[in-house]
């Protein structure tokens, strides 16, 4: 007899497409991933995955194993709240540290009231998650989305500075200036390439660890900065200018989702209706 929580392992390795990464996931060590799939193997005399370098890759059979085991697996769990009317679905959710949650709150806010029986955790990897509100440029192919919002940068300075009484600077105003480094930054190396492009070389006096911080840095008067519009908030002492580029460089927001409960799907969907409706309404502004 096949036990489940090996088929839990097997399913994550199969979606995952890595054994270090199904084990970061299933928040278990490789060898349990490897020994339940072996064990697997074993019971079902067949071979799942075929192993290289490049991390494995399913065979005929791990095909035909992960569709009966997901249906398998999903009969289980409504098996188990026919019976336990109170019982909690966990949903792993993971939030991109760079991404201003407040901006998405009403979303959380939606999940949990549309579907009382899920209880959403947060976890420390998009790798380990159901659920994730990130950059869709850090998304692997394992996720499905929706996307929530498109975001602009700006530049961010304190309001005595030069360049305060402007709505709008271009890549060459960079030169003289000091700038609060954003290393986590995924559009980093695009910036890089633009001011490389125009011969200007970008001088840093220290880094920030997170968009609150740099905006508290700019404040104290130790450099500028540039932040995604998501961070952009009410302050007397800081002013936000618009960056002027031949090709705007912009982040793509997105709610993306592996399997999940079927009283979850129809919740994703209405978000992602919303969210068009509210594109709409901004650019009809």
């Amino acid at each position: 007899m096949i036990e489940v929580k090996p088929l839990h392992y097997f399913i994550a390795a199969y979606e995952e497409g890595s054994i270090t990464a199904a084990a970061l996931r299933c928040f278990i060590s490789q060898p349990s991933i490897t020994h339940a799939i072996k064990s697997l193997e074993s019971s079902l005399g067949v071979i799942l995955f075929e192993r290289s370098k490049q991390g494995i890759r399913p065979t005929i059979e791990g095909e035909k194993l992960y569709k009966l085991a997901t249906d398998l697996l999903l009969q289980n769990q409504q098996l188990e709240a026919a019976f336990t009317p109170n019982s909690k679905v966990e949903l792993h959710l993971y939030i991109q540290p760079d991404i201003n949650i407040e901006q998405y709150s009403d979303i959380i806010e939606t999940i949990k009231h549309s579907a009382p029986s899920i209880n959403l955790s947060i976890v420390d990897s998009v790798e380990q998650s159901q659920l994730a509100i990130i950059d869709e440029q850090l998304l692997s192919s394992k996720f499905q989305f929706k996307r929530l919002n498109q975001e602009s940068y700006k530049l961010v300075v304190r309001r005595d500075h030069a360049l305060a009484n402007n709505n709008k600077v271009r890549l060459e105003s960079f030169k003289d200036l000091e700038f609060i480094e954003r290393p986590y930054c995924t559009n980093r190396k695009v910036f890089e390439r633009l001011t490389n492009e125009k011969n200007i070389t970008i001088t840093y006096k220290g880094k920030a660890i997170h968009d609150l911080q740099i905006q508290g840095l700019v404040k104290l008067g130790l450099g500028v900065a540039v932040i995604p519009g998501s961070y952009i908030q009410q302050d007397h002492d800081l002013k936000y200018i618009s960056i002027v580029l031949d090709t705007p460089i912009t982040r793509s927001i997105v709610l993306a989702y592996r399997k999940l409960p079927n009283v979850l799907i129809k919740t994703i969907e209405a978000i992602q209706h919303r969210s068009m409706a509210l594109d709409k309404v901004k650019s009809s502004d």
